[in-house]
């Protein structure tokens, strides 16, 4: 599917629309443009009569239009992948995220238009990549120590000062890692 995707000019619809819109912009203004030329420049009976000394430059004129409309479609198609093609990847890059696989940074061709993106995804995966490592190993540990607990509880071999010091430190980790989250959290809003 990727080589498929990198064969087709065009990949998407919205690559469609974009690409159509500013190229039937480009090419309504120039008929505008040539009919106001035409019009304020030349009489009607010249630009319409049947003089064989017109139709040279006319054809020329009509051939270089084309040229330079085909050149304009392929800038507009080269710019709209270079919009596309990271927007395509950071929607892959995203996917997988939401899905639990790591994706690591993520990054764009050199040319491409959204660098800025680029940035920010990576701080987000960074920053989310630390909290999760940080509070599962927390969570794997708070969970050990408690069933430690809930066994030396049930075997009536803990006491109170014991079981109080050693549910004080749980929660005091618990903490830590809740502090770790929100500074994580609290950072990424003064960031946008």
């Amino acid at each position: 599917m990727k080589k498929d995707r990198r064969r087709s000019l065009i990949v998407n619809r919205l690559q469609y629309r974009m690409v159509f819109h500013a190229f039937g912009l480009v090419l309504g203004v120039s008929i505008i443009l040539i009919l106001l030329l035409f019009i304020l420049i030349f009489d009607a009976n010249q630009i319409f009569a049947p003089n064989r000394n017109y139709i040279l430059p006319v054809l020329i004129f009509i051939a270089v239009a084309i040229v330079l409309y085909y050149i304009s479609y392929m800038t507009l198609l080269k710019l709209s992948n270079r919009i596309y093609g990271p927007l395509y990847r950071l929607a892959n890059y995203m996917k997988k995220l939401s899905d639990g696989i790591e994706t690591g940074e993520i990054k764009f061709r050199k040319g491409d238009v959204v660098n800025g993106i680029q940035e920010i995804y990576n701080e987000l995966c960074h920053s989310l990549t630390k909290t999760l490592h940080y509070d599962y190993n927390e969570l794997v540990n708070t969970f050990s120590q408690l069933e430690d607990i809930l066994d030396r509880i049930h075997n009536k071999s803990i006491g109170e000062d014991e079981l109080y010091t050693s549910l004080e430190k749980i929660c005091e980790r618990l903490a830590d890692a809740l502090d770790l989250t929100s500074d994580v959290i609290h950072q990424e809003d003064k960031n946008r």
